[in-house]
């Protein structure tokens, strides 16, 4: 004896409705669970690398009697990783005032003597120079330029 199932029309409808009903609550969890993911990440605060440098000058005489002057930033080098923001102080000790550029990152500032300045940027993957503008070259006492590397 074969036994066949019938299914009237409404357990057809009920069977459907129920089944509608599991998929738009199993894509109502999806998207919650995904904005719980991007609330998190918005909750992690963004870190900011802040770096300290100084300027330096050093003096010394030649054999001859020269008094030469070279400035300098201490460190040389300084390292950060890319997308994070950088926030780099650097302390006028010596030197009046050195304006200065960081290359390829439109980044421009003055440093004073006894005074700290403070500027920001995203980092960007490279290697850039911090360059002062008053001792590019060697007849003004550089040239005073310091690197920014960023992986």
């Amino acid at each position: 004896m074969s036994r066949f199932w019938v299914v009237s029309r409404k357990q057809w409808r009920l069977g459907t409705i129920v089944l509608v009903a599991i998929m738009v609550a199993a894509a109502f969890w999806r998207y919650e669970s995904l904005q719980a993911e991007q609330r998190a990440a918005q909750a992690v605060p963004q870190t900011t690398r802040v770096i300290h440098m100084v300027t330096g000058e050093f003096k010394t005489k030649t054999d001859s009697g020269q008094e030469l002057e070279v400035y300098r930033f201490d460190p040389g080098t300084v390292y950060a990783n890319e997308g994070e923001r950088v926030e780099l102080r650097i302390l006028g000790v010596n030197g009046h005032k050195h304006e200065f550029e960081i290359e390829g990152l439109n980044v421009r500032g003055t440093i004073e003597k006894n005074k700290e300045t403070v500027v920001t940027f995203r980092a960007e993957e490279g290697i850039y120079r911090i360059i002062c503008l008053n001792h590019a070259d060697a007849r003004h006492g550089g040239p005073m330029i310091g690197y920014i590397v960023i992986d």
